[in-house]
């Protein structure tokens, strides 16, 4: 498929899932606890935050001081940021952006409901981030790089923005080796964060020639319950890994 029928099918798909005609086909809760999300962490947010996107959890790594600001790449419906939030309240803004309006939507109804103070939801593309140079303490993106085309540009683009010292905690899949014929005729192949997938050394490269510094991959096999989240069972683990991506600038 070409760009285009890539962003098509990957807009559709999130589109339907923003309302409610896609789901996943084992509980949200199941997912996030696989991925080592706290349950007191979950506690307390409404049921539409929990979509059972996540292939990691980026924030297993992060450590905000006071004062500091964070960017989530593709915040889908908010849940990294509204978690992020409750553990550093001391921070400073902190913000989400995601191509679909639908998806914003919803982040900015569950802010409301919430109260959550400082913080804020834009639509915006990975690949045209709308942050002036140097400007964010903090970087975090969970299973959303993979669903771009531009990546060497969504890279770019993160460096630009990021303050001198400040670092990405990304949680992405990784490809261990090629598709199968039967998985590349999947529907929502690209959607799903297995069609756009890409091997370490790849990933690797784009980041040095970002200019990142202290890269840091850390692989580990996908849990059952994100492997047969959108049907395409187990088999999946033959073809994908998790990374958790950490860079500095």
């Amino acid at each position: 498929m070409n760009k285009e029928k890539i962003q098509k099918e990957v807009d559709d798909f999130y589109t339907k899932i923003s309302l409610g005609d896609i789901k996943t086909e084992i509980s949200p809760l199941e997912i996030y606890k696989s991925l080592s999300y706290n349950e007191e962490d979950l506690k307390d947010l409404p049921d539409g935050v929990n979509l059972g996107l996540s292939c990691g959890n980026p924030l297993e790594k992060l450590i905000i001081k006071d004062g500091e600001n964070l960017l989530d790449l593709g915040s889908g419906s908010g849940l990294d940021i509204f978690v992020a939030r409750k553990r550093f309240p001391n921070g400073s803004i902190f913000y989400g952006i995601d191509r679909l309006e639908k998806m914003v939507e919803r982040a900015n109804k569950i802010k409301e409901v919430k109260n959550f103070n400082n913080v804020e939801f834009k639509v915006a593309s990975l690949t045209a981030l709308p942050f002036e140079n140097e400007t964010i303490d903090h970087i975090i993106s969970n299973c959303v790089i993979n669903l771009e085309t531009e990546k060497e540009k969504a890279y770019s683009e993160i460096f630009r923005v990021l303050k001198k010292g400040g670092n990405i905690v990304i949680s992405d899949t990784l490809l261990k080796k090629d598709l199968s014929d039967e998985l590349k005729d999947s529907p929502n192949l690209y959607g799903s964060w297995v069609g756009g997938a890409i091997k370490n050394s790849q990933l690797v490269k784009i980041l040095k020639d970002s200019g990142f510094k202290n890269i840091c991959i850390v692989e580990d096999e996908v849990t059952d319950e994100y492997s047969k989240k959108w049907g395409f069972g187990l088999m999946i683990k033959e073809y994908i890994k998790r990374g958790l991506i950490m860079a500095n600038k």
